[in-house]
């Protein structure tokens, strides 16, 4: 789902705290599908800045590459910021972090946000829920383990975490530990 919004990433596995959590409408909160705008009207913020809110390795994970890029061409103004991860005890469970300033354009991860829709099966499921506040979408794939959560944020800023060979409890160990409010107030 990942290469469809344009990005890869690489996933996780932990077992810390249990995902703080709660069902909700993540369409409606804070997205309603729009098309993508030709420019934006306010300037992204630059990835330097988003890198601040990548968060640190939790236990039995270590930090494998941090890296940002702010896009300015043809009146699109945007920026990403992103970490991956892997477990100290085994660097084939990995996990990722992305975080996208849209400058209030549908691009990057919100074209996935903009195509869920809650899914459920024996092997697969999305489904809306919410993140400190914020709505957000998660996917599991049981038969790949493979957990992620894309958390919206004033439908500008999207924050993706993604963890391959790991468990939902290592998700959102990454994911408990982002600054949404902080995220929030850069918007």
């Amino acid at each position: 789902m990942a290469a469809a919004a344009g990005c890869t990433g690489a996933s996780e596995k932990q077992t810390p705290a249990a995902p703080q959590t709660t069902s909700g409408d993540a369409g409606s909160a804070s997205s309603s599908p729009s098309s993508s705008s030709p420019s934006s009207s306010v300037p992204a913020v630059s990835y330097t800045e988003l890198q601040k809110f990548l968060p640190a390795a939790p236990g039995g994970w270590q930090l494998d590459d941090k890296s940002g890029v702010t896009y300015k061409a043809d009146g699109e103004d945007w920026s990403s910021a992103w970490a991956t991860y892997s477990r100290t005890d085994n660097p084939d469970i990995t996990a990722a972090v992305y975080i996208q300033d849209t400058a209030g354009m549908r691009e990057g991860y919100w074209t996935m946000w903009d195509a869920a829709m809650t899914i459920e099966t024996d092997d697969f499921s999305w489904k809306s829920t919410t993140m400190k506040g914020h709505p957000a979408w998660e996917y599991i794939d049981k038969t790949a383990e493979d957990y992620g959560v894309y958390v919206g944020i004033k439908d500008r800023i999207i924050v993706f975490v993604n963890v391959d060979g790991g468990s939902k409890d290592d998700l959102y160990a990454f994911a408990n530990s982002i600054d949404y409010g902080g995220l929030a107030a850069l918007s």
